[in-house]
């Protein structure tokens, strides 16, 4: 226990005011004066206050509004051993300081005060940045040689030791009164110069830590934007593109979950892009959403081409049929911004949600546009590499594979009737009477019949055989893997042969009033591992041409 009294003491002497002030002041709360408080460092001063008392034996004490000691020089024995331990001196200190510090919040510049205990204590306003933040006293000195009554009877009503309180009072020094303004205008200005210093130090380094953080966020952004471009660049699947982007852009802002949803080719529906974040089940259920105003976040932002703001889905009216979704998903606020191309076509949407409400800033606003215009490159990027494709594999017109695809497709059932040992055929197909259709209809209802019998072909193979148009009524049938018996693979071909000419065979509209039927001869080919792209097709060339010439609708030919 004498330890703790020990440690007690020597608190009290080194910061005497810290425990007890906050009792004898109350000051209002300011945020204001707290943020400048806490901004500056007063480490400097406690230094230059234990210098001063070196020099004149005058302590010093720094005080907030609201009791803290920021910075203090040691006490006069007299105050802290003996003043503030008894409880008559105590209530009287405690009862000075009030009055002092009230004096200065009364607007003073400074106040002089005889202590209740006999001392002289001065304290000034400390004003930074125009907010009075704290008070500079200074005190525990006389002005004139102490009255050794009044001080021996308080040692009798207190219970001090006389001798040794006397001795105490003695150490207290004497300082002229008409020195004093000019005391406490040098120590306060010094106290603000090392107060301001310390708030502009503070200040930089708080403007330097929010710099480099803008620059690591910054330099986060642009590498996953080289990710992403390389991605883009080196002809990724979408798909794995945007997965990465959506990934890339919920490490950056942690608590977000993202999507792209991407519009479908009919222009009137959303199908999932990615949101790994998301739960299946709520992506499955946007999977094939109409897009509309009104229709979630998403539906409205690509409908209306416009960013869409849903800081809290719960009382949004857009949300107001999809709120079980967004229990499901468990989300409250949905930022939707329209992908759109170049020519201002909507391609998607680029949406961020979050767990709880919430509102974007400006600056997040700017990046969710350019998360959006990533996803634009990545999506017309595909597009392009997806019409390239069309161009070079397909028919324009019909969509059906072109002569290039075609081939491709015949080296690979020629290496595949080569594993297996089972044959492969091939179908020359040309069109009868098709000339007369564009000679009295024109090229345009030409064109329309041929697509139809481009459907029919298509309705009536496997999905794994190919048809392809070879030239402008001209077209293949490839049939792959058929059985390894010739016998049934020929039965297998005429009755696929006689199937597709009953189909074609089949009156097309080419007008209101007008109908046209249109037969076709085709020539049959079986083959295996050992020929050759160029011989399987002008074997069924010359199939198919002796079929036309003996009018039998198909003849055969065997490699």
């Amino acid at each position: 226990m004498p330890h703790l009294h020990r440690e007690a003491d020597l608190i009290q002497m080194l910061d005497p005011l810290a425990s007890d002030w906050n009792l004898a002041l109350h000051s209002p709360n300011n945020p204001a004066t707290h943020e400048l408080v806490a901004a500056a460092s007063f480490s400097q001063l406690s230094t230059l206050f234990d210098n001063f008392l070196d020099v004149m034996g005058i302590p010093i004490a720094l005080i907030d509004l609201q009791g803290k000691v920021l910075a203090s020089s040691r006490w006069q024995r007299a105050c802290a051993q003996f003043h503030r331990q008894a409880p008559t001196t105590l209530s009287r200190c405690l009862e000075s300081d009030k009055d002092l510090a009230l004096q200065l919040q009364d607007g003073k510049d400074y106040s002089v005060y005889r202590c209740r205990n006999g001392l002289i204590d001065c304290a000034t306003p400390i004003v930074l940045d125009g907010q009075h933040i704290a008070n500079l006293f200074i005190g525990q000195f006389f002005t004139e040689e102490p009255d050794v009554e009044f001080f021996t009877q308080q040692a009798e009503q207190s219970g001090f030791d006389k001798d040794t309180y006397l001795s105490a009072i003695q150490e207290v020094p004497i300082v002229d009164e008409t020195k004093l303004p000019a005391m406490l205008n040098m120590l306060s200005s010094l106290a603000l110069q090392i107060s301001q210093l310390s708030l502009l130090n503070s200040r930089y380094q708080d403007s330097l830590q929010q710099t480099e953080q803008l620059v690591a966020q910054r330099t986060l952004e642009l590498t996953m934007q080289n990710e992403i471009l390389s991605l883009i660049s080196e002809g990724a699947e979408l798909s794995s593109v945007l997965h990465h982007l959506v990934a890339q852009v919920e490490q950056l802002h942690p608590g977000t979950l993202c999507s792209i949803l991407l519009l479908d080719n009919d222009g009137a529906t959303l199908r999932h892009g990615a949101a790994p974040s998301l739960p299946d089940a709520y992506n499955q259920a946007i999977d094939g959403v109409v897009i509309g105003k009104g229709v979630g976040s998403c539906g409205t932002a690509a409908f209306t081409g416009e960013t869409v703001i849903v800081s809290d889905i719960q009382t949004h009216p857009y949300w107001q049929p999809y709120l079980a979704l967004a229990e499901l998903a468990q989300v409250r606020a949905c930022w939707s911004e329209p992908v759109k191309n170049a020519d201002g076509k909507v391609l998607g949407s680029f949406a961020i949600y979050h767990r709880q409400p919430a509102e974007p800033s400006a600056g997040l606003l700017e990046k969710i546009n350019a998360y959006g215009k990533l996803a634009e490159l990545a999506i017309s990027r595909s597009k392009s590499a997806e019409q390239i494709r069309r161009l070079a594999f397909y028919d324009n017109l019909t969509g059906l594979a072109n002569r290039t695809l075609l081939e491709e497709h015949l080296l690979q059932a020629i290496a595949a009737s080569q594993r297996s040992q089972k044959l492969s055929g091939l179908m020359f197909i040309d069109l009868d009477n098709f000339k007369p259709v564009n000679d009295l209809y024109g090229h345009k209802a030409g064109d329309s019949m041929l697509v139809e019998i481009a459907s029919r072909l298509q309705q009536t193979i496997r999905s794994a055989d190919t048809v392809a148009r070879f030239g402008g009524d001209e077209f293949i049938v490839l049939i792959r893997d058929i059985d390894d018996d010739e016998d049934r693979c020929r039965l297998h071909m005429q009755t696929l042969a006689n199937k597709i000419q009953q189909n074609l065979i089949r009156p097309y509209a080419l007008s209101d009033d007008s109908m046209h039927q249109c037969s076709c001869s085709i020539g049959l080919v079986l083959f295996q591992g050992n020929a050759s792209c160029d011989e399987i097709l002008r074997q069924a060339d010359s199939a198919m041409y002796i079929a036309k010439k003996k009018q039998s609708q198909t003849s055969w030919f065997s490699l």
